[in-house]
Parts: C-alpha cells; structure tokens; sequence
C-alpha cells in the first residue's frame, strides 16, 4: 500500500511539473504521499517528495518541515578537506553572454555520499521571464560525474528548462581542461549547456506517466528574446533589458568567464548529502527559490 500511494504520487507531481501549474494534480500528490507516510512515518523519500511538492507550491513552512524531517533520518555530512578540494577541482568553467544582465549570486555543491557525482547548484539574481513569481534567484544545475580512482570526468550533465542535457564532448572538454568541463549560460533564463549543444534537440522526460515533450531550442529563444521578454512593462523589472539586442550569432556568443572556485572558497557552501534541496534550503540560503531535479538520474 505504502508503495501504491507514493507512485501514485509520483504520478500526480510529475503530472503538475509536465503540464503547469494543475492545481488538482499537486495537491492530489500530496494527498498520496501523506498517505504513504501515514503507513510508514520514517519513509525518506516519501517526505523528500512531499517536501518537495510543497516547495514547488512556495508552501514554504510545510515544505522546511518536511525536509527537516529528511535530514534528521537523514543527515548530512560536513565534507572533509579532501572532499572540499573535490568540489573545486570538478568544478566547472562557466561562461555566459557579454550582455548578461543578471549576476551569479550563490552557489552550492552538493556530493552525493554513495555515487560519484556532484550537483553544483547555481543561483541567478533572478530570470528574465519571471520578475513577478517572488522567488529572488534563478535555479539552475551542473552535474559531474567523476571516476574518483582515475581522477577524471566521466559525464556532464546540465539543467535547461526542464530538459537534462548531456553530450560526449563535455567529458572530453573536461579532460583538456585540468578536469573542468566548459558550461555556457544562455542570456537572460540561464538555461545551462554543455559543449556540443548545437546538436541536441532538447526533451523534458517524464517516465512515470510516459510523457516527453519537446523544449524550445536556442534558436527558438533567441526568436523570442530578440523581440521582448516576458513581462517587459512589469514594476520590478524597470531596469531589465527589455529584449535582447543583437544577431543570434551574438545570443549564442559566451566570452564572459565566472570563476565560480570563488564562490566555493569563500562561502564554502560545501556538504555530502543525497537530498540537495533539503540541504540547500535548510543549511544554506536564507531566501527562497523554485526547487530543480535532485540528481540527473533518479
């Protein structure tokens, strides 16, 4: 039973991610992960699901307490010395469009305690879509993947707009570059992508309920923000760019280097734990933000 009602739970959140914002399916995951828990109160998964949900509603206090209870039967761990120069020796070189308006505020790596791989979170000032949904960042993720004996990248995997993008070339880049794969930062949304996008045609995959759908290319987005984003007339995004102004050759330009070691070594935000979300909302940020895919794997 504990089973049927979580994966109907996975069914009705992955429903609501798929689709927008279907009120009736997030609550209906709620509903169905309670009553998983009701059945069996230590399940972790369960309340890291239901956390989740919350946080993907701004449900803020019930999303905190869910995740409190994750890394209390849970709890992370504070990375050794030689942990922490993993996190800034695999940590990639980011690039992003000279015209970026918005700065990189924060970051958190997050090392997954039982497989070779870590997620570095990344915290825009904000998104150039969205000035009026009250979250004071943009969330994105790198994943990399290492083979720890050989000291080498093995995979690299980013976050862009609810597709998870990977390519051969990003290893291969990375093993040119003192194990530091190459990310380029599209302008404005911060949608993350390896070397050798061009060739990618982005999908969003949603294997419990069988669904993939077709995500706007580059080209696509250049097609749109070179006419006006979003919300150009919007109170809190005055000061935006109101498009962006240059050939498409210029959108996909990405010169501009962002060290993110820095932000590693002097916030040190740093830690080993399976639930990245749980860690970065309860031992980290003290602001809010639209919670992203844990692992590109799950």
């Amino acid at each position: 039973m504990v089973e049927d009602y979580f994966e109907k739970g996975e069914k009705y959140r992955e429903t609501y991610e798929a689709h927008g914002r279907n009120l009736l399916a997030i609550n209906n995951a709620i509903e169905n992960y309670k009553k998983a828990l009701k059945l069996d109160q230590n399940n972790i998964l369960c309340h890291y699901r239901l956390g989740y949900s919350y946080h993907l509603m701004r449900r803020l206090m019930e999303a905190s307490s869910e995740y409190e209870t994750v890394l209390r039967l849970d709890p992370p761990q504070t990375p050794s010395e030689e942990f922490f120069k993993l996190s800034l020796k695999y940590a990639p070189r980011i690039f992003v469009n000279p015209k970026e308006y918005f700065k990189l505020k924060d970051l958190v790596a997050v090392i997954h305690p039982t497989k070779s791989i870590i997620a570095y979170n990344l915290f825009w000032e904000d998104d150039i879509d969205y000035p009026g949904d009250n979250d004071p960042s943009d969330h994105e993720v790198v994943w990399i993947e290492f083979n720890k004996s050989k000291g080498k990248v093995t995979g690299v995997y980013t976050y862009f707009h609810k597709a998870i993008l990977f390519t051969e070339e990003a290893a291969k880049d990375a093993d040119i570059h003192d194990q530091r794969a190459r990310i380029n930062v599209q302008w404005g949304e911060h949608g993350s992508l390896p070397l050798g996008w061009e060739k990618l045609h982005p999908e969003a995959i949603f294997e419990k309920i069988g669904k993939r759908i077709k995500i706007k290319n580059m080209a696509q987005r250049y097609q749109e923000l070179s006419k006006s984003i979003k919300n150009p007339h919007h109170p809190l995004a005055k000061d935006w760019p109101k498009k962006f102004v240059g050939s498409y050759k210029n959108f996909i330009t990405f010169t501009k280097y962002i060290e993110i070691r820095r932000f590693l070594t002097k916030k040190k935000m740093v830690i080993i734990s399976q639930w990245p979300n749980a860690v970065i909302n309860r031992y980290f940020l003290n602001y809010n933000y639209f919670p992203k895919k844990q692992w590109p794997k799950e």
